[in-house]
């Protein structure tokens, strides 16, 4: 949500749930994120973004007008939701990784929670988060979706392939011109736990052309505007700029990606 708001240049502010009081705090639902405009609530990201669209039509478009461009959009946009996500969240709490590494991606969502939730959140639960997180009913059936006869790097290698297809060619998902709330969903996934150091997120910094169409979202956002507080950034995004140097100076040798890797931060 964060992405379509700020791509639409839209003023917003944002409010940390405390997953302790969920009941208490989330406006609608159970489901975050939430948006509230002028009193009006909606939950879910999907259906907030095509809100959004509805409300701020020219700001600019993240729906296409013709009706076969914008179906085409909301089915990759559900392959974002049904496949995409599933294989981040698997990365990032690190399932079926070494328990170094298991503990060293949880312990940064447990610092998240603690950074954003106003007040933090008991020191009991910052240290019990990584051994218990993954035990959590909605993450395990999330997990339980993916391949869990493969190992993590390369269910994320078929996930980044097939984003690849469904950039078809065009400069942004679908063929199309411009980014819609596909791109941005889809980018956001990549954005937000690289940023955020997870292991195992920055191996999409290793293929060209995702990261060619990384940069052209990231081009359309607003770059005082992250998508995380700035006490959680780990690690900072390609300029667009570094990145088209890098890749001319390895023009003729396209195995060869290593230093477009390091210019990831």
């Amino acid at each position: 949500m964060h992405c379509f708001l700020v791509y639409k240049d839209l003023a917003f502010e944002t409010f940390y749930v405390n997953p302790l009081k969920v009941a208490d705090e989330l406006p609608l639902g159970h489901q975050i994120p939430v948006l509230s405009i002028d009193g009006e609530l909606r939950n879910d990201s999907t259906p907030i973004g095509q809100w959004l669209e509805q409300r701020y039509p020219g700001r600019p478009r993240s729906l296409p007008a013709d009706a076969a461009e914008r179906e085409r959009v909301l089915a990759i946009d559900r392959w974002v939701s049904d496949t995409l996500v599933p294989v981040i969240m698997r990365l990032m709490l690190a399932v079926g990784e070494p328990l170094g590494v298991r503990v060293r991606n949880r312990r940064r969502g447990a610092r998240a929670l603690h950074t954003t939730v106003p007040a933090g959140i008991p020191l009991p639960l910052r240290l019990a988060y990584p051994f218990v997180i993954a035990r959590v009913g909605f993450l395990r059936r999330m997990i339980a979706a993916t391949d869990l006869s493969r190992p993590n790097s390369a269910v994320f290698a078929t996930a980044l392939e097939e984003l690849l297809l469904r950039v078809a060619g065009g400069p942004f998902l679908g063929g199309l011109d411009g980014p819609t709330l596909a791109d941005l969903s889809a980018y956001a996934q990549l954005a937000l736990p690289y940023m955020a150091g997870y292991d195992g997120i920055d191996a999409f910094m290793d293929k060209p052309e995702i990261l060619d169409w990384f940069l052209r979202v990231q081009e359309r956002l607003d770059p005082g505007r992250p998508l995380l507080p700035r006490a959680l950034i780990e690690r900072k995004l390609p300029a667009a700029s570094e990145h088209a140097r890098v890749s001319e100076s390895h023009a003729g040798y396209p195995c060869d990606t290593g230093s477009e890797r390091e210019t990831g931060g």
